[in-house]
């Protein structure tokens, strides 16, 4: 009786790790998506620069260089920021699916021994 439960156990932590590496691919996804998003906005924002500085008088164009500088500063920060960010849940959720894998995996081959062997092997019955 113990041993089928052991199985059972196994399949439940084998699913459970498998929901769970499907949760960093979804992650990945959206971190792609929004990498892409970014990127996009980036090259709308330089296009705008470039006609702002284009058309600005010789006095403004320093501050506008200046400012210009800053808005990339802070993008790339926040960019790194969030990247890294998403990098480390991925990580965690991918080592803990795998674990939870190879955890279901062992408990089903345990639910999968001849009876008399797992008794003698545990001293469950």
């Amino acid at each position: 009786m113990v041993q089928s439960w052991v199985s059972v156990a196994g399949i439940a932590i084998d699913l459970a790790g498998f929901l769970l590496l499907l949760r960093e691919w979804w992650l990945a996804f959206f971190h792609e998506t929004a990498m892409i998003d970014f990127q996009q906005q980036r090259t709308f924002q330089q296009s705008m620069r470039r006609h702002q500085q284009a058309t600005a008088s010789e006095q403004l164009r320093p501050h506008l260089d200046t400012f210009a500088r800053m808005q990339d500063e802070m993008a790339d920060r926040g960019a790194r920021s969030r990247h890294l960010a998403t990098l480390s849940s991925r990580k965690r959720a991918f080592v803990l699916a795998t674990v939870l894998i190879v955890i279901g995996a062992l408990l089903q081959l345990a639910g999968q021994i001849p009876a008399d062997l797992f008794a003698a092997l545990t001293g469950l019955g």
